[in-house]
């Protein structure tokens, strides 16, 4: 079980520090709280952490035919309107 700082788990996923600490507060990443000189210094936990999506995961879209499909919805509207 390895553990990052927030700003080490930020740079690693390329993310906003303040949306790392954002989804540690509601609880979307396993966290754990040290005394790091004095102060209490958040961690989070990497062995449990949920994988981020990448571009690349996610759908990819046919944009030639989401076109013509949104085309034809325009002409559409356009002959019911005049």
């Amino acid at each position: 079980m390895s553990t990052l700082t927030v700003k080490e788990y930020a740079v690693k996923y390329r993310l906003p520090i303040y949306n790392v600490v954002k989804m540690a507060k509601n609880g979307e990443l396993p966290t754990e709280k040290r005394q790091v000189d004095g102060k209490d210094e958040l961690f989070i936990v990497t062995d449990e952490a949920p994988a981020l999506k990448t571009p690349s995961q996610e759908a990819t879209v046919d944009y030639k035919k989401a076109y013509f499909e949104l085309k034809a919805k325009y002409d559409k509207l356009l002959k019911q309107k005049g």
